[in-house]
């Protein structure tokens, strides 16, 4: 293998690691003219340093007060919450790298060895993955520390085990990928198993960050024994050894990692590397984008104009049933994108999650909460709404995904209000379920009355629908048929920055407003609650109803029935 065929790969595959970067930063030097000194594949590469540089202080502080050897479950737990971490990061990479990357076609004529393009690859990949991993190399050297060993010896103890253990967790998510991609229901519906499998991804990080974030470890003092974690089998071998150089068993523990690695490898060195390279897995990947949504999308347009052909004798307002269920079948299809649907799920749950998730498992109770403060709770709902909408979400850019088709849908025989409403309906739906799914569930845990949670969902429904306007209306208005990528049409209006001010700035201001509305509740009369309360609930239902007539005025009207 040559050394520079190596480099000069795995410069290449940074860039296929993370496109969206790569486009934003493209962009960004189109519009200034100027190009960047850093190179592309530096720039996805000093971001990767950079994480794991924050990973490391971030959790490395969080866990310097925990004496680990009083605590190993929470070793175990840790480690493996971090393992889950990184696998749930190498599958997005794995399947960019190795699968939707569309460059083995290319090297195949090139004087590349098999061994050089995959070792590239794995190179990259442990990269990407490597800043999830690595606070567990900070548990390892901490453990040997709380044990009393010196730190020279704890870190040379620790580096072999952590550089055992990433091995592993790299070999295994290649062969979890390969697995996946071999599934006949993945090559029969390629596009909805990988949407599937990024929202799983989704929710696991947000599953894995919610657990982390709950966790207080200032709260245990340095020596201090508290109720401890199940421990869990196999990483305990990590623990004993580091805990005690000279137990037996340890090393048999260790002797059986060595041996799933070499299975491991067998497997990626026998069976998946050598696939890479058959004709049927280059057709395959050259045919993945052709069986994409586009086609789907095609399909359902296609049956919808056999169906309205069918009706034009019928009134020109009617719309039968099954057209509007093609256009619902035809919206699932344009969004079944694995970026969209991961930037759906962050944007409806991750912030609600990080901002509310501490205060519920922190014991949060109100089963016995007066029901005078039922206004709170509308009002409470309605801010709520604006935590898990804005211009990033999929009502934000659903008529852009239409891209050609808009103008397709334009010469058929049916109405474009009905289009455009089934297109909103739908977009309102899917923006709906997940925060009334986890609206339910805060409901539920913290034990709020029934009244009160009705009001809750109740408040967070207008102001979904409300939004949903806006933002539906926002994207008719910057409407763009000729992006690349889905983070051209995220950025518009203000980028991400403007939406994670928007994002902070309604969670602040509406709970300075609910506090404040609070403690002005408490000091009135029950004639001033009473008026109070009827005031919160009028103004957002009364600003609701503005916005509703308004955009059916100036949106709605402009197009024919």
């Amino acid at each position: 293998m040559r050394l520079h065929h190596i480099l000069e790969l795995t410069k290449a595959n940074l860039i296929y690691a993370n496109p969206q970067m790569i486009e934003k930063k493209r962009n960004k030097e189109a519009k200034t003219g100027q190009r960047s000194k850093v190179a592309p594949h530096m720039t996805v590469l000093l971001q990767s340093g950079f994480l794991l540089l924050v990973f490391l202080l971030i959790y490395g502080f969080m866990f310097s007060a925990i004496d680990f050897s009083q605590y190993p479950g929470m070793f175990t737990t840790l480690t493996l919450l971090f393992i889950v971490m990184a696998l749930l990061q190498g599958f997005y990479v794995v399947y960019n790298l190795f699968y939707e990357s569309k460059d083995l076609i290319h090297y195949l004529p090139l004087p590349f060895k098999g061994s050089e393009v995959f070792l590239a690859k794995l190179t990259v990949l442990a990269l990407m993955m490597l800043p999830y991993l690595i606070p567990i190399l900070g548990l390892f050297i901490m453990l040997g520390q709380d044990a009393g060993h010196p730190f020279l010896l704890s870190l040379i103890a620790s580096v072999p085990l952590f550089i055992l253990l990433t091995v592993v967790v790299f070999f295994f998510s290649v062969v979890l990928v390969h697995l996946i991609t071999k599934l006949a229901v993945f090559r029969k519906n390629k596009q909805l198993v990988t949407t599937v499998l990024y929202s799983a991804s989704s929710f696991g990080m947000i599953a894995v960050i919610f657990y982390l974030s709950s966790m207080d470890p200032s709260s245990v003092e340095v020596g201090q024994v508290a109720p401890d974690t199940t421990v869990i089998p196999f990483i305990h071998f990590f623990y004993a050894l580091l805990l005690d150089p000279s137990d037996l068993t340890a090393w048999l523990g260790l002797g059986l990692w060595i041996a799933l690695l070499a299975a491991l490898m067998l497997i990626v060195f026998k069976w998946v590397v050598p696939g890479f390279y058959r004709e049927e897995e280059i057709v395959s990947v050259k045919s993945s984008k052709q069986s994409s949504t586009s086609q789907t999308s095609t399909h359902h347009l296609q049956h919808l104009e056999k169906t309205t052909g069918k009706k034009k004798t019928a009134a020109s307002h009617q719309h039968p049933v099954s057209v509007n269920r093609t256009l619902w079948k035809y919206n699932l299809g344009l969004i079944q994108d694995g970026t969209l649907i991961m930037q759906h799920i962050s944007s409806s749950i991750l912030f609600p999650i990080f901002l509310l998730g501490p205060m519920v498992l922190n014991g949060l109770y109100l089963g016995e909460l007066s029901l005078n403060y039922w206004a709170l709770f509308f009002f409470g709902g309605f801010v709520y709404a604006f935590l898990t909408l804005n211009a990033i979400s999929i009502v934000g850019v659903i008529i852009s995904l239409d891209r050609e088709n808009f103008q397709y849908m334009k010469s058929l025989p049916f109405s474009m209000k009905n289009y455009l409403k089934q297109k909103f309906l739908f977009a309102f739906v899917i923006e709906l379920s997940l925060p009334l799914v986890l609206g339910l569930l805060l409901i539920f845990i913290a034990k709020v009355p029934l009244l009160l949670g009705f009001l809750f969902l109740s408040g967070m429904v207008i102001g979904i629908f409300t939004l949903c306007q806006y933002y539906f209306a926002r994207d008719y208005r910057l409407l763009d048929f000729e992006w690349q990528n889905l983070t051209e049409l995220f950025n518009r209006g203000g980028g991400n920055f403007a939406q994670f001010i928007s994002i902070f700035g309604s969670f602040f201001i509406g709970f300075i407003v609910i506090l404040f509305l609070g403690l002005l509740f408490t000091s009135l009369s029950s004639i001033g609650q009473l008026l109070l309360s009827l005031l919160i609930v009028l103004i957002p239902f009364i600003a609701s109803c503005l916005l509703t007539i308004r955009y059916q005025k100036r949106f709605w009207s402009q197009f024919n029935d």
